[in-house]
């Protein structure tokens, strides 16, 4: 049995995409990540995003995002996302946070739920960054494995499409887990 995406690999996972944020030099900001994303983009959405663990713990539920700006990071991109990080740590210290179930605009939404696609998106938005920095990031093994645990019990969710933010792709049949990990979210190992 593996580790959960709980708290703490939230963190860890917040971490790993800190770390890569924070090595970015001023003109690695605008640098392209993918067709519609550049690093600043791609920082907002993961500050946009991890804001609803500090939602839907403190306020019970959670905003659907349906557009974001980058203007959300002001002038100082790194302390927006830690500011929003710390507060995210914090919500889940509180005790039985990660067991609620709040409410959302498609209906109830358990906030473990939550913590695994946020844990999913730090992973892979920090391997993105770091790619486009030319800086490739270590995915952590175990916390590629827990993801793939976490989207094998929602399959529902991947085969609507929608919540990994790009198509699966088909990884090699002897794929250890980060390839397949992120394989899974459209990506390539190799970049």
């Amino acid at each position: 049995m593996g580790i959960s995406l709980d708290a703490q690999a939230y963190q860890r996972a917040a971490a790993l995409f800190g770390e890569t944020i924070s090595a970015l030099s001023d003109a690695e900001w605008e640098l392209t990540v993918s067709d519609e994303w550049t690093v600043i983009s791609t920082v907002a959405w993961v500050v946009v995003g991890d804001s609803q663990i500090t939602q839907a713990i403190d306020n019970g539920e959670i905003v659907a995002v349906t557009e974001f700006d980058a203007a959300v990071l002001g002038s100082n991109p790194v302390a927006a996302w830690r500011g929003t990080a710390v507060a995210a740590i914090a919500s889940l210290k509180v005790v039985g946070s990660s067991e609620r179930v709040v409410r959302h605009p498609g209906g109830r939404f358990a906030v473990a739920d939550l913590l695994g696609q946020r844990v999913t998106e730090n992973l892979v938005r920090a391997w993105d960054v770091g790619l486009a920095a030319g800086r490739p990031v270590a995915v952590p093994v175990d916390l590629a494995d827990a993801c793939l645990d976490f989207w094998a019990d929602h399959s529902d969710a991947v085969l609507a499409g929608g919540v990994l933010p790009e198509q699966p792709i088909e990884p090699p049949d002897d794929a250890d887990a980060v390839t397949r990990f992120l394989a899974l979210t459209g990506r390539s190992a190799r970049g």
